[in-house]
């Protein structure tokens, strides 16, 4: 990152997650502090990182003054009067008097930019950088007209989906060298993954014209990876598995109903009028076997006369997955076990709520409503109270900036069309200080949408592998050039998920047993 500067070049920090990329930043920043380089230095981010930024460099760097520039507009015009430019004298080769480092959110980025980018920045750190991926975004916008003598991107997934959002940071930080993304893409067309025969298709291509290789070639100069393995060989493995679920019986009902556009005629009345006032589309079928896999609650709760939700043993009995869970959580807990559960829907999360208080289980939850206070003292009681066992978080709102070492239990209730998201939300635990192996479960429903989701999710993971994983970004390693092994391209990309069960007819030892993967 040193060499970077020194060049005068913009980079990516992509380490995987969990390897301190905050805290190599801040060394990075009181480096150039030290040697005078005062700033002025900002830093981008999620609101939900901010407050580590600010506790993070009050641990490690005491003395270099920042500010957390976020609230509401009055509270923004008092620090940008009172704060902003304020001189603070730190100590290093020589005093350096500087004002302070400004940590802020995207959303500050944009709404505030006549004041913001007025500055000239000497450094812009941009944290979850693959916020940008999308060349078209107003943020990415905003970004580029701020004056900035350098630019990194921290993101331990910089492609998440095709070439063209990589494409999309590498032009942001480097837009005269990557300036024309169709001649990107005429290089480096890695399409045909996840096709019949595009494996293949791929390997000829690199045993042909090394077109793997020359792409690592170029992205090596920009782009600085480590991962675990070469890093910190003291963290615990991560082991995954999915658990092929079945249907209840109502499950299959609505299903049925869904997949032949009779939906209406499974309900109530009165459930199709509350699910139309919630703006819930009905057409939406992809998102309506989705809910039906997860439970069926998500579309008519029983409730008594009175309309008071039921909350009795068929919320388990419900659902497939519910069921299996019902099954790990009294394990994981006898055996004293800690563990996050994510779901994308926060009413999925509604329903898991009341099934802990149901069983008598504490818990904390967090999700993209949570408020930065509350979820600060969440996390706080879920890493110091041995009791309280389980946290549920939405995988978005709970996938970035947080650190829950304490758990070594990962439950996904479903996935992500992104596989990067859900690898973020893993490494909340499977991180530097973890001290216990994590396991990973993922349910999906057999024989359902859940499979194509999880073959999408698969092939993206693919690509990311032969143009990341496979790349030499470590700088201390030898810049030789890359193995044109045919077979590794194989190996790279025939990876997959790893099964266990099938339907409701799953063993306790294909749930607990991990020797076989």
């Amino acid at each position: 990152m040193i060499s970077l500067y020194e060049n005068g070049l913009n980079g990516i920090l992509a380490d995987e997650m969990g390897l301190g990329k905050t805290v190599q930043c801040i060394s990075l920043l009181a480096h150039l502090i030290y040697h005078g380089v005062k700033g002025p230095y900002l830093v981008v981010g999620p609101l939900s990182t901010l407050a580590n930024w600010v506790k993070e460099f009050g641990r490690w760097a005491p003395q270099i003054p920042v500010l957390m520039y976020h609230g509401t507009k009055d509270e923004r015009n008092d620090l940008r009067s009172s704060k902003l430019n304020a001189s603070h004298t730190v100590q290093g080769a020589s005093p350096v008097t500087m004002q302070p480092i400004v940590i802020t959110s995207y959303e500050m980025i944009m709404n505030d930019r006549k004041f913001l980018a007025k500055y000239k920045w000497k450094y812009i750190i941009v944290d979850e950088g693959h916020r940008i991926k999308n060349l078209d975004c107003k943020l990415i916008r905003e970004l580029k007209s701020y004056s900035s003598a350098n630019r990194l991107l921290l993101t331990g997934t910089p492609l998440q989906n095709n070439l063209t959002e990589l494409w999309s940071l590498l032009n942001f930080l480097l837009p005269d060298i990557f300036d024309d993304l169709s001649s990107f893409q005429s290089w480096f067309d890695f399409s045909s993954i996840g096709e019949e025969g595009g494996e293949q298709l791929i390997m000829e291509q690199e045993q042909r014209n090394q077109v793997v290789t020359k792409l690592h070639h170029i992205l090596r100069p920009f782009l600085l990876r480590r991962v675990k393995e070469e890093v910190e060989i003291d963290i615990p493995k991560k082991q995954e598995k999915v658990i092929n679920t079945g249907l209840a019986d109502i499950q299959h009902k609505y299903y049925n109903a869904i997949m032949s556009r009779q939906f209406e005629q499974v309900l109530t009345p009165e459930a199709v009028k509350q699910l139309r006032n919630r703006g819930t589309s009905l057409q939406n079928m992809l998102m309506q076997l989705r809910k039906t896999c997860n439970h069926p609650y998500l579309f008519e709760w029983p409730s008594d006369k009175e309309d008071n939700l039921i909350v009795d043993e068929r919320i388990v009995t419900s659902s497939g997955k519910m069921e299996v869970l019902d099954r790990l959580l009294k394990r994981f807990f006898k055996e004293g076990h800690k563990v996050l559960i994510f779901s994308q829907m926060t009413r999925m999360l509604d329903i898991l709520e009341e099934y802990l208080e149901y069983r008598s289980w504490k818990y904390c939850r967090l999700d993209g409503s949570s408020a930065q206070v509350d979820r600060q003292a969440n996390i706080e009681t879920f890493s110091t109270q041995s009791d309280v066992m389980c946290f549920l978080l939405s995988t978005r709102a709970g996938g970035l900036g947080i650190n829950l070492t304490s758990a070594n239990i990962v439950i996904f209730f479903d996935s992500d069309w992104n596989p990067q998201v859900d690898l973020q939300a893993q490494d909340r635990c499977h991180r530097i200080g973890q001290t216990k192996p994590v396991k990973v479960y993922r349910l999906a429903t057999a024989n359902s949408v859940e499979s194509k989701i999880l073959e999408r999710a698969n092939n993206k993971l693919k690509l990311d592998r032969l143009v990341i994983q496979k790349g030499n970004f470590l700088g201390a390693k030898s810049q030789s050039a890359i193995s044109n092994d045919i077979s590794e391209l194989e190996e790279l990309l025939s990876g997959s998920y790893d099964l266990a069960g099938h339907a409701d007819k799953i063993t306790d030892d294909q749930l607990f047993n991990w020797t076989k993967s």
